[in-house]
């Protein structure tokens, strides 16, 4: 195995590895879409600033205990996730055919880059989201994953850029 190759290897199983993770989550998303609708419904109704201790906050004037656009909402995102899985998926098969000899490496990394945007998009729509709702206060894990979500977005862009040779 050549340097190249091994590079090129490394790029498809990030993407590939990325979007099955997705699909995954689109899948669990679709199964179990009336959960997903009253997880949003939380958030978006801020309902855990009523938990012991009950923190009473401007912020509350920010609750929207709509279900319709609890609906809209995880809707919004469930779409953004299928676009994003399919993005990846395409970008791998493209760097998996660079493995095999399909000579269009430029076309891949573009490919690469449009779907990982894409990633670095989700992670970005359910980080902002979140803050709009202040999350951080009741939910700070879920913070801190989606911050990781963008880091691996980047990361994997530097990857997916950086030349063999």
């Amino acid at each position: 195995m050549t340097e190249l190759t091994s590079l090129l290897l490394i790029k498809a199983v990030l993407l590939s590895g990325l979007a099955l993770w997705l699909a995954i989550i689109v899948l669990n998303n679709v199964v179990a879409f009336r959960n997903g609708v009253f997880s949003i419904g939380l958030l978006m109704g801020m309902q855990l600033f009523d938990q012991e201790p009950p923190i009473r906050t401007q912020l509350l004037s920010r609750r929207v205990k709509n279900a319709l656009w609890h609906r809209a909402v995880f809707s919004f995102v469930l779409a953004t996730e299928v676009v994003t899985m399919l993005l990846l998926a395409r970008a791998a098969l493209i760097f998996t055919g660079t493995l095999f000899g399909l000579p269009d490496t430029a076309g891949a990394v573009v490919s690469a880059n449009l779907a990982l945007a894409a990633f670095i998009a989700l992670g970005l729509i359910m980080l902002t989201g979140g803050a709009w709702f202040a999350y951080y206060i009741r939910q700070e894990s879920m913070q801190i994953t989606h911050f990781i979500l963008i880091g691996l977005g980047v990361a994997g862009t530097l990857l997916v850029n950086m030349p063999a040779h």
